[in-house]
């Protein structure tokens, strides 16, 4: 049975009130059936204390300006979708944008083919960190990066654990489903210098006291896949009121909005950049029907589990010349201001109202798509690695912006 199903089962045995009474429950129950299989096998990774302590969790590294961040890049990234600049392959962007911001010398990335043995990709990154003197560690650990359905990643941090001294960011992009909040739970109970980066909502108040996380936060867009697009993007001008552009088929959520944004009279146009085919269209098509939208709506709420997330469509959609309209204004409302850079709207009324109030002032319209666009091209580096280097910074972990202060010393000498 995988994870996830066995989650469930254990959620079903104990039962919706016990579960609404004690929600770690669940939780504890699977990391304690985990710790008996981890036993069995062998490869048992004891917790360590909830607390962390200044002293005891700073890795003992070398000079500061020896601060190295090593990515790893699962197969999908490498195998399924081309790793290259505005393809839509944020493995890609993760790289680049680091390199704009701690510089080309203080980035690694490491690659796992598709297929490895679990044991095989383990000492790969182990062997790389200690040969390269890799301080800092950033891999999505919501999937395999060796592209297989056991998750692994908790015995992986036993060697960690053993020979390492570095910092560990685990990243999980959707961690509204219980099973991935889980894997990140158990990660920071098996080692002190474990620091999640969370995309999609605030997951600290899930996580044991004193063990803080970054996030949310959007996934980076590059310099090149910008002005790529851009320039993919000339021409382009705004022939449709309203859109939404994402999968429909198997959301049930997402068809019931639209729903009840057509009974409230308005008419939304679905992937105006899908053909009659159905084939997937490439990244830059997808920043054209943006480009093609005077407004794009956003979903808010995860499809899966009732709860609000912050969607990187807040990002592309105004870095592609569209204004979003969402559901909620919650995590989105950090970053830009609702009302001047976005549109928050409570129900189909609501956003119909709003809507004809804005396609009536053309001026206004102009003047939000502007300020939503300069506001997420200031976001679109920055803030993924400002609000790591600032958690970092409060975990007083090493920094990495130790490094961009190397890099900028570098540059400026030549």
């Amino acid at each position: 049975m995988t994870d996830s199903g066995t989650l469930a089962s254990l959620r079903s045995r104990i039962g919706d009130p016990v579960n609404r009474r004690f929600p770690r429950l669940s939780w504890n129950l699977w990391s304690a059936r985990r710790d008996l299989e981890q036993l069995q096998a062998g490869n048992l990774v004891p917790a360590v204390r909830n607390q962390w302590h200044q002293r005891v969790s700073r890795p003992r590294v070398g000079e500061v300006d020896d601060v190295q961040l090593l990515i790893i890049i699962a197969s999908v990234d490498h195998v399924e979708i081309p790793y290259l600049p505005a393809s839509g392959n944020y493995s890609y962007e993760l790289v680049e944008t680091a390199r704009e911001m701690l510089g080309e010398d203080h980035v690694q990335t490491l690659r796992i083919a598709a297929g490895t043995p679990a044991a095989a990709w383990h000492d790969q990154v182990l062997g790389h960190l200690k040969a390269n003197h890799v301080t800092h560690v950033l891999a999505r650990t919501d999937i395999e990066p060796n592209g297989t359905k056991v998750w692994t990643w908790d015995t992986m941090l036993k060697g960690l654990r053993a020979s390492w001294p570095g910092v560990f960011l685990p990243l999980s992009y959707d961690s509204a489903y219980p099973i991935v909040a889980m894997h990140v739970d158990r990660l920071t109970r098996l080692h002190e210098r474990v620091m999640p980066v969370v995309l999609d909502r605030p997951i600290s108040p899930v996580l044991r006291p004193f063990r803080p996380s970054a996030g949310p936060l959007f996934l980076p867009l590059s310099t090149k896949t910008t002005h790529l697009i851009d320039d993919a993007l000339a021409g382009t001008e705004p022939d449709l009121d309203l859109t939404f552009i994402g999968n429909v088929n198997g959301y049930p959520y997402r068809a019931g909005v639209l729903e009840g944004l057509a009974q409230a009279g308005l008419n939304v146009v679905v992937n105006p950049h899908i053909d009659d085919t159905g084939a997937i269209p490439d990244f830059t098509a997808f920043a054209r029907a943006l480009r093609r939208s005077r407004v794009t709506l956003n979903f808010s709420r995860c499809n899966g589990e009732p709860v609000t997330q912050l969607k990187t469509r807040m990002l592309e959609g105004s870095l592609f010349g569209s204004v979003v309209a969402s559901d909620s204004t919650l995590y989105a409302g950090d970053y830009f201001d609702e009302g001047e850079e976005f549109i928050g709207y409570s129900s189909p009324d609501d956003l119909r109202r709003r809507l004809e109030q804005m396609l009536s002032e053309p001026g206004r319209l102009d003047s939000m798509r502007s300020k939503a666009r300069a506001k997420a091209d200031q976001l679109r580096v920055a803030n993924f690695w400002t609000v790591v280097d600032q958690a970092l910074t409060a975990r007083a972990l090493p920094s990495l912006q130790v490094a961009a202060k190397q890099a900028s010393r570098l540059s400026a000498a030549q």
